[in-house]
């Protein structure tokens, strides 16, 4: 969405007088370290860094500060994901550009390389037969499937389990989609070989597994687009229904993970009158369940597993700014972790890395205007050490902070709402800038580039979760279904004209601008509410919600129909009176459409149909048409 912000900024001037703005490319820059995690002992470090617009990963030897090893991309590939499988291996996989993507996306690959850049082995992927995309990794059979880590089979140091998910052809193209069941394998990180465990009888399915590798739970995705999980209790067993096996009174739970003893699993599933999504534990022996964490008033939005025991230590939900939950029986880690957040109180802190016995824990420090700082800690001696600062060349300082409040409904929901406001006196022009989804994504407290670049150029920013919003229960995000042009709306209207009623903001000047479904919505807006708005601005947005089930990539993904049916129904006359293209001639505000002409999520069909309609309404438009670009990052 970058980079349609810095488009937007060439037609349009600072809003206000403000000291020094700083550079657009402080914004659009990726990020220099993007994660860091410890090796098993903690003597190294490995961190996906950006490097001359390359993603790489660099390890860093703790005890002397060098750089001892590496791994460099070739071509368009970036590095996805780095995993420690031992102290003296990783595991990686590449992102490679495409075509109708803007950004990398993962090639299912799995390669393999010793700390010191020696030894290195393509594992498993595509171009495992291929000697020329890198010809310093040893041929293999290729796989047609994409392939993901599932166990790192903590006392086997020459094994892993992964999941291969076989691809579809459709026409000359091939993609991985889910539709097919996937195979599990045992994969020697050294040789590339691999021994078939089991065939799974599921689609789109994740195994979940004890400490010994066994796979006693598996989740999976149905026709319809919801997520089930299935249970047996030995691998010779019959996969059974979760909920045939255990008795959750009617409640829906989705397996996340195995405790170290194999005596309990955990669950997700929802809790309470408002339905947050909450952490169960299920005990095997007494088959009974009960949630982890009370007092909720937003759904978990993670948690923290104590490495030793494997049982929750802790969790963050995020309604305003992060709080923190914490069971009733509390481990070592969970002590730990509340003696961290106290020491960063005021930021948010979560804990990406954890070495073999826990002695030292890799710290992730984030507010809304802090992109990110690293830090080591040691459980021992209770000393954090810096490591590094995310985006380092942004001083926190200067960036805005981001106020968190809740709007009240007419008809009883409340809604969460951020502004941003920017420096300077006087009132200032109001962006509302709802976000894409709608459904399972939010706006919560953090750093976000497009809301601080906007602030640095004097505007105020509006970001509202409307009902159908993820993170603040079920029944919150239902009651969004079928309501994309309507009540979803509606509560954008009321969050807006209460930003418009408070002394910092000038009623008199506010646009709305958003990508995907926060593009359509910044439309409806302006076609529900003409008079609010100023300008209106939609990137990547969708603007006939009749073309959902026909074009685009979400019908032909799995579960994919089934989903839409649920959030937009079948009904063509709302699907018409939902749909801003249809409604061009009742738009007051200036209009921008800025689109990738290769989007497959949202394709630029919706653009042409928007842009179309405004024409035979006599609306000028403002048109940006970005080649060989996509969906940006985004989602629908």
């Amino acid at each position: 969405m970058i980079r349609s912000l810095m488009l937007m900024c060439l037609f349009t001037a600072t809003a206000g007088a403000l000291a020094e703005p700083l550079p657009l490319e402080y914004f659009a820059r990726s990020g220099d370290y993007l994660d860091v995690s410890l090796s098993p002992s903690g003597k190294r470090l490995a961190a996906r860094a950006q490097v001359n617009d390359k993603v790489v990963v660099v390890i860093v030897d703790r005890a002397s500060g060098d750089l001892v090893g590496g791994i460099r991309t070739r071509d368009n590939n970036a590095i996805h994901s780095v995993e420690w499988v031992n102290d003296e291996r990783l595991v990686f996989s590449y992102a490679q550009e495409r075509f109708d993507l803007d950004r990398p996306v993962s090639t299912g690959e799995l390669y393999a390389i010793n700390f010191d850049g020696t030894d290195q082995e393509r594992l498993v992927g595509y171009r495992a037969s291929n000697s020329t995309t890198a010809s310093r990794f040893k041929s293999k059979e290729s796989d047609r499937s994409s392939f993901e880590l599932v166990d790192r089979l903590e006392n086997d140091d020459k094994h892993i389990l992964v999941i291969e998910y076989p691809w579809v052809q459709i026409g000359r193209d091939w993609y991985d989609n889910r539709e097919s069941a996937p195979t599990v394998h045992r994969l020697n990180v050294y040789t590339g070989r691999k021994k078939k465990v089991e065939a799974l009888s599921f689609n789109s399915a994740e195994p979940h597994t004890t400490k010994d590798g066994s796979i006693r739970f598996v989740t999976y995705q149905k026709a319809d687009g919801y997520w089930s999980s299935a249970y047996r209790a030995s691998d010779d067993a019959p996969w059974q229904p979760l909920d045939d096996v255990f008795d959750f009174s009617g409640a829906q739970m989705i397996v996340e993970g195995i405790n170290e003893t194999g005596t309990a699993a955990f669950l997700s599933g929802r809790y309470g009158s408002q339905e947050y999504r909450n952490i169960f534990r299920l005990d095997f022996a007494t088959k009974t369940f009960e949630p982890v964490f009370t007092d909720l008033d937003a759904d978990i939005y993670s948690w923290l597993v104590d490495p030793e025991s494997g049982e929750i230590a802790a969790g963050k939900s995020m309604r305003n700014k992060p709080r923190y939950h914490y069971p009733e029986t509390a481990s070592k880690m969970t002590a730990i972790h509340k003696q961290l957040a106290k020491a960063f109180k005021g930021r948010s802190m979560d804990i990406t890395s954890v070495t073999q016995g826990g002695n030292e824990l890799m710290l992730r420090i984030t507010s809304d205007t802090n992109p990110g700082e690293y830090y080591i800690f040691d459980t021992t001696s209770k000393n954090a050490s810096f490591f590094w600062a995310y985006m380092s060349w942004i001083d926190p300082r200067l960036l805005r902070p981001m106020l968190v409040d809740e709007v009240a409904t007419e008809d009883g929901w409340t809604l969460p709402v951020r502004l941003t406001l920017p420096d300077g006196d006087g009132p200032a022009p109001l962006i509302v800038h709802p976000h894409g989804g709608p459904h399972g994504y939010a706006d919560v407290w953090e750093f976000n580039r497009d809301v601080q670049l906007l602030a640095n150029r004097g505007y105020a920013v509006l970001q509202v979760n409307m009902r159908g919003s993820g993170g603040f229960g079920d029944k919150f995000m239902r009651a969004g279904y079928r309501e994309w042009g309507g009540k979803m709306i509606d509560d954008i209207a009321t969050a807006t004209r209460w930003a418009m009623a408070r002394p910092e903001i000038d009623a008199s000047r506010v646009c709305a601008y958003g990508a995907s479904y926060g593009g359509y919505a910044a439309y409806m807006l302006a076609v529900r509410e003409p008079e609010l708005l100023k300008c209106t601005v939609g990137y990547v947005g969708v603007y006939d919600l009749n073309l959902m089930y026909s074009d685009g990539d979400i019908p032909k993904n799995w579960g994919g129909v089934g989903y839409l049916e649920r959030v937009i129904g079948r009904d063509e006359a709302q699907l018409n009176a939902f749909s801003p293209v249809n409604h061009a001639a009742k738009i007051q505000a200036s209009t921008m459409l800025i689109h990738g002409d290769q989007d497959i999520r949202v394709p630029i069909e919706h653009a042409f149909a928007m842009r179309k309609a405004l024409q035979a309404a006599d609306k000028p438009v403002e048109w940006i048409e970005i080649d060989e670009s996509a969906h940006g990052t985004g989602s629908l």
